[in-house]
C-alpha cells in the first residue's frame, strides 16, 4: 500500500469514526429529549371504567353513536342490574382536561382518506394514557370500522384499567397472606393488604374486605386434576358451592353462600341475562376458565356478583381455583369486580 493510499484510508477511518460518534451523540440527543417529553406530560385523569368520546355532537347522537354505544356500552355479565361495559362521555373537541383522559377515542371524519383506519398511542398527551384513533370518510364508515374492531377496543380498555390494578395491588400487596397462598396451593397471588384473613383451613383461604356496607371476599381452593370434565361450567359451578356451603355461613340458621344459576333473561330492551357468563383462555401460559355470575345466601337476604379464576397446574396434576365475591346492596359493583378480576389475574402456578 502506497504512502498516498495509506492517508486515504486513515481519513476514511477518521471520518468514519467521527460519524458514528456523531450519530451515537444524536441518537442519546433524541432518546434524552423523549424522555424529558415523556416526564413533561401531566398524569392521566378519570375514573376506572370510562371512556371519553371526542365525536361530533350530530354523529354521537346518531346511527355512529348508538353503534359506539352498542358494543362499549353493553350490559356487564355476571351483574343482577344493567352496568354498561364501560361509561361513556361525549365530548365535542379534545382540548382543555379531555385531553388528559385516561382512555380516550377520538372519532374524525374525513371526506379525503379512502377507507377507515384505526389506529392507538400510549401517553398521547398524558402518562397512563390508552388513546384510539377513527378515521374514516364518512359516517358509514366509523360504524364499519367499529362492528369491525369492536372486540380489539374492548379488550384493550378492559386489559389497561385491570393491568392498573394489578401494578398498585403489586405496591401494596400483603406478602404474608400471598406466603399461605404459595404453601396451601403452590399459586402465586398478589393479596393488596387492605385485605384480611377470615377463614383459613387445610383446604381453603378466605381473605376479606370490610367497608361499612361494602364487602369483598377472595376465596382459594384447589382439587386433583383427573378429568376435562372438572372445567366444564356445571362441574366448576358444583365445586364452588360446596365449597362455599362448607366454609361461607352466614347469621341466620342454616345459612350459606351458593351460586344462582339458569336465570332467563328479563324480557326488556336491555335483555341482561342472569346466568353464569364462561371465558376460557391462556393467562400466564396457563388454561384458564373464568365464571361471572351472581351468589346468594341461603336462608338469609343476602347477594351479589362473583367471579371465579380456575387454573390448570398441569405440574402437580391439580385445579387452582380463585373466587371473588361482592356485596355492597343498592350499589353500583362494576368496578369492585373489576378489582377482583385483577387479583385473580395475578394467580399463577409457582
Amino acid at each position: 500500500m502506497t504512502e498516498k493510499s495509506l492517508s486515504t484510508s486513515k481519513i476514511k477511518n477518521s471520518m468514519k469514526a467521527l460519524f458514528n460518534k456523531l450519530w451515537l451523540i444524536g441518537v442519546a440527543g433524541f432518546l434524552a429529549s423523549c424522555s424529558l417529553q415523556s416526564n413533561n406530560l401531566p398524569n392521566a385523569t378519570g375514573r376506572q371504567g370510562e371512556i371519553i368520546v371526542v365525536i361530533d355532537r350530530a354523529l354521537w347522537t346518531g346511527a355512529c353513536g348508538d353503534s359506539i354505544r352498542q358494543y362499549l356500552a353493553c350490559p356487564v355479565d355476571g351483574l343482577s342490574a344493567y352496568e354498561p361495559l364501560f361509561t361513556l362521555l361525549q365530548q365535542q373537541e379534545l382540548r382543555g382536561t379531555t385531553q388528559n383522559a385516561r382512555n380516550l377515542l377520538i372519532v374524525n371524519i374525513d371526506p379525503a382518506s379512502q377507507k377507515s383506519s384505526l389506529g392507538h398511542q400510549n401517553d398521547a398527551y398524558a402518562k397512563g394514557q390508552l388513546a384510539f384513533n377513527i378515521t374514516a370518510p364518512n359516517a358509514d364508515s366509523v360504524i364499519a370500522c367499529v362492528n369491525r374492531c369492536k372486540d380489539l377496543l374492548a379488550e384493550r380498555f378492559l386489559t389497561k384499567d385491570r393491568n392498573e390494578y394489578i401494578d398498585y395491588y403489586e405496591k401494596v400487596a400483603n406478602t404474608t397472606f400471598s406466603q399461605k397462598a404459595q404453601e396451601k396451593f403452590q399459586v402465586s397471588i398478589t393479596i393488596p393488604r387492605e385485605y384480611s384473613l377470615a377463614v383459613e383451613k387445610n383446604d381453603f383461604l378466605w381473605f376479606t374486605r370490610e367497608e361499612k356496607d361494602m364487602i369483598m371476599g377472595v376465596l382459594i381452593w384447589k382439587e386433583p386434576y383427573t378429568s376435562t370434565e372438572q372445567l366444564t361450567e356445571g362441574q366448576l359451578l358444583t365445586k364452588m358451592d360446596a365449597m362455599c356451603k362448607k366454609y361461607i355461613t352466614g347469621k341466620m340458621p342454616n345459612s350459606y353462600m351458593a351460586t344462582v344459576r339458569n336465570i332467563p333473561a328479563y324480557e326488556d330492551a336491555l335483555e341482561i341475562d342472569l346466568s353464569p357468563a364462561v371465558k376460557r383462555f391462556t393467562n400466564h401460559e396457563v388454561y384458564t376458565v373464568q365464571l361471572n355470575g351472581l351468589w346468594q345466601m341461603e336462608n338469609e337476604p343476602m347477594g351479589g356478583p362473583y367471579v371465579s379464576l380456575s387454573i390448570i397446574d398441569a405440574q402437580r396434576n391439580q385445579i387452582v381455583t380463585g373466587m371473588g365475591f361482592v356485596f355492597f346492596p343498592r350499589k353500583d359493583k362494576r368496578n369492585y369486580v373489576r378489582m377482583l378480576e385483577a387479583i385473580l389475574y395475578t394467580m399463577k402456578p409457582i
